[in-house]
């Protein structure tokens, strides 16, 4: 808390009042200027909480991608044996339906 030490006798009325009218504006400006300096405190924690969350997300976007990756590969495999099987049971059928002809 700042003092002023003045001797009343040498100041009007007038300039006491606007003495203490400079020491009240100071001292509310000080607590503006503390209250934006923890409001940005704030704001920086915040973004460090959402830089932290973005590289995570990136993190899992990017094992995502692989695991898809990897399930579209596994999945075009099982299409392709799917397509052999079915080829191979018509393969059976007309070698069956021969046989029976024949007969």
């Amino acid at each position: 808390m700042t003092h002023i030490y003045l001797p009343h006798g040498s100041l009007t009325k007038e300039e006491l009042r606007k003495e203490r009218r400079r020491e009240a504006n100071r001292k509310c400006a000080q607590r503006k200027r503390k209250r934006e300096q923890e409001a940005f405190q704030e704001l920086e924690g915040s973004v460090a909480k959402l830089r932290t969350e973005v590289q995570l997300l990136h993190e899992e976007l990017t094992r995502l991608h692989k695991e898809n990756k990897e399930l579209d590969e596994e999945n075009n495999s099982i299409q392709e044996e799917i397509s052999k099987m079915h080829g191979m049971k018509l393969s059976a059928k007309f070698v069956i339906s021969s046989a029976v002809d024949e007969v």
